[in-house]
């Protein structure tokens, strides 16, 4: 059973965000996991200007609520999702195509949210997963794919540029990254899997419960080190080995305000299985626990 939705908070597309805000999008939580549903079959879940804004603010909605420890992202019908609808009478709803406005209302602006959702993604695919919709599945942590599941950094065969450049060569190095940039080849499921593009090919008819199964697992491990590791993981990308490792130390510190990292070792000394909530500690208003051991 789908839980009740939470009170509705404003969002950036300039209305109350709720399940029935946009029925291009569809958000539902049940058991600790939240699913954003891409709703533009007829056009294979292609994204425009302000469905992107909506789903930024669901992806808010699911860092807010306290209850969601698992994502998944899907597309209806047939496909994950096809990218950016090139239709040019809303390309430029909220601006001139400057970097302020494409950071801030074009898809990458997904990328950026689910990449430092400090809660695990999982991304259920199949069909199409090109362009944006290529980049929005890299940006989750899991990748669950049907075997009919494409790829493609479609860019350049519309003689545009610049996307999955940032990720893409940080999946499968640089030289075959230059090669599916620059020609825009389509990647099959098996391919994807052998380039560690997806992390795992299951038959259509197991799609959903094997996507499903991982979240619940997920969902029900240490949130707060999980997105701890993320972060360090982002921070990562981008620093020299003294800073990554500083990054490092500094996630397990961070974990000391929170119940889990009192919770594992606990639980490995008792020899059994740890009871993973998901909840900080405050240590302004809250006694600190001596015997976490």
């Amino acid at each position: 059973m789908t839980d009740p939705a939470p009170a509705s908070v404003p969002g950036n597309a300039g209305a109350q965000v709720d399940q029935a805000s946009d029925a291009r999008l569809g958000y539902d939580v049940a058991d600790g996991i939240a699913t954003i549903t891409i709703r533009r079959a007829d056009k294979l879940n292609a994204l425009l200007p302000d469905m992107i804004l909506v789903m930024a603010d669901l992806i808010e909605r699911t860092r807010r609520d306290r209850k969601v420890r698992a994502l998944v992202v899907r597309g209806e019908g047939k496909s994950f999702c096809a990218g950016d609808d090139l239709h040019p009478e809303d390309r430029f709803k909220y601006g001139p195509p400057d970097l302020h406005t494409r950071l801030k209302m074009g898809y990458p602006r997904l990328v950026n949210d689910l990449m430092q959702l400090r809660k695990p993604v999982v991304a259920m695919m199949r069909g199409h997963a090109v362009g944006a919709g290529f980049d929005l599945a890299l940006a989750c942590d899991f990748r669950i794919a049907a075997p009919d599941t494409r790829m493609a950094a479609i860019y350049v065969k519309r003689g545009l540029g610049g996307g999955a450049t940032y990720l893409l060569p940080r999946f499968v190095g640089l030289g075959k990254a230059t090669e599916l940039l620059l020609l825009g080849s389509w990647i099959d499921a098996e391919e994807a899997l052998k380039l560690h593009l997806v992390t795992r090919v299951v038959p259509e008819a197991q799609l959903e419960a094997e996507t499903y199964a991982l979240a619940a697992k997920l969902a029900k491990g240490p949130t707060q080190a999980i997105g701890a590791i993320k972060n360090a993981r982002n921070q990562g990308l981008g620093l020299d080995p003294v800073k990554g490792l500083e990054a490092q130390i500094l996630c397990n510190v961070e974990l000391m305000f929170h119940r889990d990292a009192r919770e594992g070792p606990r639980a490995f000394l008792q020899r059994r299985e740890p009871d993973f909530s998901g909840e900080w500690i405050d240590l302004q208003y809250e006694t600190f626990d001596p015997d976490y051991r």
